[in-house]
């Protein structure tokens, strides 16, 4: 991994659904900073939100034969953020080079709108075995919601299954069942971790007072998106459970989380829904709750447990290796 990419500006970050954008103008915030996005030609195009020529939003602007204008000075800017027209100078009067704003690399991806402030080379995150959009899969983006918390902090909380027995009792743990036994964190080639393991899952899914035996495998890949693959080892059946984690700020995240399975594909998804809304709720009540909003990455700012903490312990390492971006708000300058 070069040393860009230890920077959070050079990955990819969603800023939303791809039904979002429309024609008009729309601010979005991402790393501390607002965006501005709308469609031309179907195709998404995201600048900074901020006229280069005094500073207003263009996303109080509007988009006209496919060009936005800045609502102050009626500026006018193509889809590569060039100025075509400044309506207070003679039409044949050149315009400066200068005269340009911030466009950034933009894609769509899992039905995502993603942008990258300074390295588009780095690949989106991918799902860990391209289940999503796969024949014989049925995928859905199930979960979307604004925490006050940063994005580490809500992707530490996704990985960490030792609070199952106490945060979300009877639904995917039991405190009877409450001690981890060691596992492996393997370190992945294009940068994150792998672990698994296996438990007796109790779950209203799986009918009253039921449960089930279900593997479960983690994929975390840097520096916000997280993948949890369920397999009950009885049916072998496949649910996917995927999560990333927009910085909006330092202390605040969109979050993303899609379902993607390979049975009960005649189900409906609300079903499936309804139950990882009350798992995620469940969790935002205790994370929001967590302070310093910032995950420390200095392990001696925390107490740790070896075993039911390697995880954990082993993502803070690896976002420790991050260059410092802070202020956030200061990529697009």
């Amino acid at each position: 991994m070069s040393e860009t990419t230890h920077r959070l500006d050079a990955y990819w970050h969603p800023i939303g659904a791809a039904e979002d954008l429309t024609e008009q103008p729309r601010r979005f915030s991402l790393l501390g900073d607002y965006v501005v996005a709308y469609r031309v030609g179907g195709r998404a195009v995201v600048f900074r939100d901020l006229c280069i020529h005094r500073g207003a939003a263009l996303s109080l602007g509007c988009v006209t034969d496919g060009l936005l204008r800045c609502a102050y000075h009626g500026w006018e800017y193509d889809d590569t953020g060039r100025c075509v027209r400044i309506p207070s100078r003679p039409a044949d009067a050149p315009i400066p080079q200068a005269a340009r704003v911030t466009a950034l690399a933009t894609t769509e991806a899992y039905g995502l709108v993603w942008v990258n402030w300074s390295d588009p080379s780095v690949p989106i995150p991918p799902f860990p075995h391209d289940e999503y959009g796969a024949e014989g899969w049925r995928g859905f983006l199930s979960y979307r919601s604004h925490w006050r918390t940063s994005a580490a902090r809500a992707v530490e909380n996704f990985m960490d299954f030792s609070h199952f027995p106490y945060v979300h009792g009877g639904l995917l743990g039991s405190e009877d069942r409450a001690l981890v036994e060691p596992y492996d964190v393997i370190e992945l080639e294009e940068g994150g971790l792998f672990y698994a393991f296996e438990q007796e899952e109790p779950s209203e899914l799986y009918g009253k007072g039921g449960s089930a035996r279900i593997r479960y495998e983690y994929y975390l890949y840097l520096p916000f998106m997280i993948h949890l693959r369920k397999i009950d080892v009885a049916s072998g059946a496949v649910t996917l459970i995927s999560m990333v984690a927009a910085p909006t700020t330092a202390k605040t995240t969109d979050l993303y989380l899609w379902i993607v399975r390979n049975h009960s594909l005649d189900q409906p998804d609300a079903e499936f829904q309804q139950f990882t809304d009350r798992i995620m709720e469940q969790d935002r009540i205790v994370v929001e709750s967590q302070r310093p909003e910032e995950l420390p990455v200095e392990l001696r700012e925390e107490l740790h447990i070896k075993v039911p903490d390697a995880a954990s312990i082993a993502y803070r390492r690896q976002l420790a290796k991050y260059a410092e971006v802070a202020p956030f708000g200061e990529y697009g300058a």
